[in-house]
């Protein structure tokens, strides 16, 4: 009966252990009533305001319309020159992997209103409305998302340090008022906000002549920030009443009224942005500059623009195509000959029209790239201005960006500077171009001294892939536009998938001049003996193509990498992501019409009717966005056997002051580029991907000679797993071969189950020295699928932050809603269950009947009946510990499932407890029966390790942002992780100390003991 007793108490134990599996969901915090505490302060601070604000008109819309138009999200911010600076900024962090320089701090603003008093019939007549918002000054050299999130009315006053990012929250309430007249001389008037604020402010030191010393030890875990509270806070925001041109910019003043002498007082915060996409734009046609709205003469227009200006695209529907390269999110790259702004010396302070923050050289200012922002666009027939017929009138706001500056911080950004052009212009049908006049900076009028001519392509090549060119102008004190440009640029094609609505808008042609290259390329490559021609004849095996199963081939054909060739890097790009885009298969494009790749003719290269032509380019992605295209590629896919042989063309254009045409015709490029590169694919067959992890194979050579200065030693790599679409989820897969691999470790279980059974009827002396521990633990693993769910079957448990994944009710592990397959195999798992439980029932029985029998035989001597007593202590001490160290690592709860998979993991640790206990000098496991249920259950992690990742599979599917965030979250790592085998690496290790206990303890009592000693025996 103890032995019934200790059996049953490892279930019971262990259930009880696993039970702190409940998260705590603490309740939302509830918004309160606004209440204006402050209006003394706010009159007295604000009179000179108030004095001469106007009525308001009543409008119940006033306060939603507000909140819309006065937030403003990462303007600029600075301070006066002073002995009071405001905030410190810990600039000591180490560059993130794979960039070798920092970009610089960056200060930004964002104010957003969070309340407004309502408008009532009785206060009509009102000149000032209550309002309240909060101010966060950030420093920080990305800052790429929301610093406030929408809809915010419950704010605290808050401060934070850390290394490279310092944050500062202030909140305030106030007035808002209208004025008839700005301080600017602008008929239109303005619209102020006068508030007075709360913060916590960081304390400046008293001695020493940095007031930030401390800030350094702001790492440290037990250090306090040294700070104050502070009320007296006086912000004034002023914003056009419309938005124009000239009338775009907002500012504001942020004041200390503390006295100068007290901890608190701060040098006044200057703050400057604009107003982009929460007002709609008044367009002024009259006021531009005449002939601004002409198209580009071809004795002006450099080069590469004029020469392609012929090929713009003059259909009417231009406010669609403006929109797809407004929002794709590509970057606009500068193209070489631009003017550089400089005094004497090599350094330039300017690149075209725009003022960068520093003087750089123009080898490093050769990557400055350009982004397009608050694109407006209005249609208009009729309108004629330059003697033009308009079908758009169009504004928008070019911002400049320093190489290393990160692109998702600067899509977001709202101030305006010298880096960047207010334009404002007219889309002409007759010359398919978008002419517009622009203004640098804040200055108004005087500063718009620029003209922004735009057109987009519709016939691309390998050396072409531009479907957007423009340059930028200046213009004289007459109006008439200055030659040559200061600044000409491009912008590829963006990724298909990025394209939003109207994928249409713009028909792409592609002109194939690369195909026989790599048709030659194909046959050098060819061998009669490639496996991957032989084996699709002996097994079913196909890969991507065009067929009505299949909504895009091209989709199918795209590459995910994470291994970036040196070749590729930027010393300022962090953990960038290389991904493969294929753009044409054929004349396709439209990766969403699944109809288009059916009806189009597939002949592909002449005399290769087996052959698609294909068009393509590699592309450097960060955070989720398209970054640089790194390399053009051209050449034909073969569907029979999943290779693609292409000819690579990339750019290498050389700063303009070390470029030259003797420099240029020594190196044989085409339009700038280096097309001498060969690069071959070899894709997964799609018959395997559900099963194992499908990679490709990438091989890029250059064609150059060794001494050649472009040429680069061949590299190869793998892509990330592909996961090509398919009429069942990738789930269906996932769940099928889950229920496949249950059935096969159940199966092997019970095959090694009734080895030793066989081995006890013929060695039935060893069964006493059995644990009935180990016994008790597998009858918990097989009896644990019949009450929670098969799936408890493959859970299991790493070391790790984030490294457990719960799997409660019916998880991802298996699916069984998609049909009578699913289901039997479900039910063929049970069954199995049922039968190993049975079996090790049975094994249990007759060990304890074995030794009630050697208790009989000796019953003076208790102490030769082996007891799993202190067996049972010991294995429950073992996994107590294991218990809450995983707990700690993975800084979450474990489920019952999981703890009852790691003792089965762990199955052999009581009877190797019992054989040290014991000193066993006997066999009492067969070999089989150990090694072959340790190693099955190794069986699902070495399959995890070769299997379709199921997040990548689900981020795939959704997008690429998702799979960017899979691919971040991952830490850039798609296999087995060190963590992921601490625990099968123990298991192992238990197998090899088993073995070493059943053999040695034998062959030494065997060689050294009497033929009494021989006996079966436990000595203590």
């Amino acid at each position: 009966m103890a032995s019934i007793a200790q059996f049953l108490a490892v279930i019971l134990l262990h259930l009880c252990i696993t039970s702190s599996s409940l998260q705590f969901d603490p309740l939302r915090l509830s918004e309160e009533e606004h209440d204006y505490l402050r209006f003394a302060d706010v009159r007295r601070h604000c009179q000179s305001v108030l004095s001469s604000a106007t009525e308001l008109p009543y409008n119940t819309n006033r306060p939603n319309n507000m909140k819309n138009q006065l937030s403003f999200e990462k303007g600029d911010w600075g301070q006066d020159a002073g002995k009071a600076p405001l905030v410190p900024f810990d600039g000591g962090e180490a560059p993130k992997k794979g960039a070798q320089r920092l970009p610089d701090p960056l200060s930004l603003a964002t104010f957003v209103l969070t309340h407004v008093e309502g408008d009532s019939e009785d206060r009509a007549r009102a000149a000032a409305v209550n309002v309240s918002g909060v101010l966060v000054l950030t420093v920080a050299r990305k800052n790429a998302g929301l610093d406030l999130g929408p809809h915010i009315s419950v704010v605290s006053p808050g401060f934070n340090l850390s290394a490279g990012s310092t944050r500062i929250q202030i909140i305030f309430e106030g007035v808002y008022t209208e004025r008839v007249k700005g301080d600017n001389g602008d008929d239109a008037g303005e619209r102020v906000l006068c508030m007075v604020g709360r913060a916590v402010l960081p304390k400046r030191s008293a001695h020493g002549g940095d007031p930030w010393d401390w800030a350094k030890n702001s790492g440290r875990r037990s250090f306090q920030l040294p700070v104050t509270a502070d009320n007296n806070i006086l912000l004034v925001l002023r914003y056009p009443k419309k938005l124009t041109l000239t009338t775009r910019a907002v500012f504001g003043k942020m004041e200390s009224t503390s006295s100068a002498s007290a901890d608190s007082y701060f040098n006044t915060v200057q703050l400057m942005s604009a107003l982009m996409s929460c007002c709609p734009y008044h367009f002024r046609p009259e006021e531009l500059a005449a002939g601004v709205g002409d198209a580009l003469s071809p004795g002006g227009a450099d080069n590469v623009v004029s020469n392609r200006a012929r090929d713009a695209y003059k259909a009417t529907y231009p406010c669609e195509a403006l929109n797809r390269h407004a929002f794709s999110g590509q970057d606009i790259t500068v193209l070489p000959g631009w003017h550089c702004n400089s005094t004497a010396g090599a350094s330039c302070h300017g690149i075209g029209p725009f003022e960068m923050d520093r003087a750089e050289d123009a080898d490093v200012l050769a990557g400055v790239r350009i982004i397009m922002q608050d694109l407006q666009c209005m249609e208009q027939q009729g309108y004629v201005m330059g003697g033009a017929a308009g079908t758009a009138m169009v504004s928008a706001v070019f911002r400049a960006l320093s190489p290393w500056e990160d692109t998702g911080t600067a899509l977001s950004r709202s101030g305006l500077s010298g880096k960047t052009l207010s334009a404002e212009g007219v889309w002409n049908t007759s010359t398919g171009q978008a002419c517009m006049m622009a203004c640098r900076g804040t200055a108004g009028r005087k500063a718009c001294d620029f003209r922004v001519c735009l057109f987009f392509l519709t016939t691309m090549s390998i050396t072409r892939l531009d479907t957007m060119l423009g340059q930028i102008n200046a213009i004289d004190t007459g109006g008439g536009v200055v030659h040559p440009p200061l600044l000409s640029f491009r912008q590829r094609m963006s990724t298909p998938r990025l394209w939003g609505l109207y994928p249409d808008a713009v028909p792409y042609k592609y002109n194939y001049t690369k195909v026989e290259q790599a048709v030659e390329l194909r046959q050098r490559s060819g061998s009669p003996f490639d496996l991957r021609k032989i084996v699709p004849q002996s097994l079913p095996l196909s890969y991507p193509k065009i067929s009505p199963s299949s909504s895009s081939v091209a989709h199918m054909l795209t590459l995910f990498f994470l291994t970036v060739p040196g070749m590729f890097r930027q010393e300022w790009d962090e953990q960038p992501v290389l991904h493969l885009e294929v753009f044409f298969v054929g004349q396709l494009i439209n990766p969403l019409d699944a109809s288009s790749g059916i009806q189009r003719n597939e002949t592909g290269s002449q005399g290769h009717p087996l052959l698609l032509n294909v068009s393509a380019e590699l592309k450097l992605f960060q955070d989720s966005r398209p970054r640089n295209p790194v390399m053009s590629l051209e050449g034909v896919y073969s569907p029979d056997d999943g290779q693609m042989h292409l000819i690579g063309c990339r750019d290498v254009r050389l700063p303009p002051r070390n470029s030259s045409a003797s420099s240029r015709g020594d190196l044989e490029l085409e339009e700038g580029m280096d097309c001498s590169i060969e690069v071959k694919i070899e894709y997964p067959p799609t018959t395997m991907h559900r099963f194992i992890m499908s990679m490709a194979k990438v091989q890029i050579a250059s064609t150059r000679t060794a001494a050649d200065s472009l040429h680069f030693d061949a590299v190869k790599h793998r892509a990330l797993p592909v996961n090509y679409r398919q009429q069942q989820p990738g789930g269906f897969y996932r769940g099928v071969i889950n229920g496949v691999l249950c059935m096969l470790l159940l199966s092997t279980t019970i095959a090694a189950v009734l080895t030793q059974l066989h081995y006890l009827k013929l060695h039935a002396d060893v069964a006493p020295y059995i644990s009935l521990v180990m016994l008790g633990v597998q009858a918990l693993g097989y009896g644990m699928p019949l009450v929670t769910g098969v799936e408890a079957i493959l859970a299991r448990v790493t070391l790790g932050d984030g490294a457990t994944a719960p799997s409660s009710g019916r998880t991802p592990y298996y699916m069984f809603d998609w049909g009578r397959l699913c289901e039997s195999i479900d039910q063929a798992v049970k069954i199995l269950s049922l039968c190993a439980l049975v079996l090790t029932l049975r094994l249990g029985q007759k060990v304890r009947r074995s030794r009630e029998h050697l208790a009989a035989q000796s019953p003076l001597d208790p102490a030769r009946v082996p007891s799993d007593g202190k067996v049972f202590v010991y294995h429950c001490g073992v996994h107590l510990v294991l218990f809450v160290l995983i707990l700690a690592l993975n800084r979450g709860a474990v489920t019952v499932e999981q703890q009852v998979a790691l003792m089965q993991d762990l199955f052999l640790l009581p009877q190797v407890i019992g054989n040290a206990m014991w000193r066993i000098n006997c066999r009492p496991l067969k070999g089989s029966f150990y090694v072959g249920v340790t190693a099955v259950r190794l069986l699902p992690l070495v399959y995890d390790y070769v299997r379709p990742s199921a997040a990548f599979a689900g981020a795939h599917y959704s997008g690429m942002q998702d799979f960017m965030g899979a691919a971040s979250a991952s830490g850039g790592r798609f296999f087995v992780k060190a963590r992921d085998v601490v625990i099968p690496l123990a298991a192992v290790a238990l197998a090899l100390m088993l073995h070493a206990q059943q053999r040695w303890n034998y062959a030494i009592v065997s060689r050294v003991g009497s033929p009494e000693q021989k006996k079966l025996q436990h000595m203590f």
